[in-house]
């Protein structure tokens, strides 16, 4: 299915000068619905940007507003709360439980959602995990299986369904289809143009242009630590390659 994606006016995350131990003075805004490509070689501060934005990096200074309120993540419950997500780059270190199920590995972000009177509630939480790996096309056996039974795509997905069951305003995403297969990625391509359809703001990291080229709207360009560049998304892989290397004027 085609997913008619077209990006508000509204803003939605506002940065000014954010700096922190590696980022210097970054400054951009991401719309309602918007893609938003973030572009760079290794070490130029691409996971940096959402581990600041995600409360695990302190911010030393600059200004952060997301729906048109300061926003300063103090932890990543905190981030979380005000709606912003994060899907790891490395998601068998920083994101999935190997050993616990499809089930924990999904809603462990949003289990509060499923308690009545104290008690987890098995079935709606059942219920909903499997509505959202249907929508994901994950192939599984049985929703109890361990993640580390998956695919290096299928535990991908699982990774991406426990966000968007939290249904974040903002989605950080660090190199999502990184490792993983062809048809995989396509999915998660799929997944992420229908967020952009339904509203959602998402920072896209990829160490692969066409990937950006494909998804994106706009590109973000970081060297050093520094924002060289933000593109259109007709922009080229030279053009892109070209303000990822080039020398830092002080």
């Amino acid at each position: 299915m085609g997913w008619d994606r077209r990006v508000s006016d509204s803003v939605l995350l506002s940065i000014e000068g954010l700096t922190t131990k590696k980022l210097k003075g970054i400054s951009f805004q991401l719309n309602r619905g918007e893609v938003v490509g973030v572009a760079g070689l290794v070490g130029a501060g691409r996971s940096e940007l959402g581990a600041a934005l995600f409360g695990i990096d302190p911010i030393r200074s600059g200004t952060v507003q997301l729906n048109g309120k300061v926003f300063q993540p103090r932890s990543v419950a905190h981030a979380m709360r005000r709606g912003f997500g994060l899907v790891p780059e490395d998601r068998k270190v920083d994101g999935l439980m190997m050993q616990m199920s499809l089930l924990e590995n999904g809603t462990m972000a949003v289990l509060p959602r499923f308690r009545r009177l104290g008690f987890l509630d098995f079935k709606r939480e059942a219920s909903a995990s499997r509505a959202i790996y249907s929508q994901l096309l994950l192939k599984f056996g049985s929703i109890q299986d361990p993640v580390s039974s998956l695919s290096g795509g299928n535990q991908q997905k699982v990774l991406l369904a426990r966000w968007l069951m939290l249904n974040p305003d903002v989605l950080f995403l660090d190199d999502p289809a990184r490792g993983i297969d062809v048809t995989a990625k396509q999915d998660i391509y799929s997944v992420i143009d229908q967020l952009a359809a339904l509203g959602t703001g998402i920072l896209l990291v990829s160490s692969e242009l066409p990937e950006l080229l494909r998804c994106c709207d706009r590109i973000l360009v970081l060297n050093d630590g520094r924002l060289t560049a933000t593109l259109p998304a007709d922009t080229t892989q030279e053009v892109i390659m070209a303000a990822a290397t080039q020398a830092i004027r002080s």
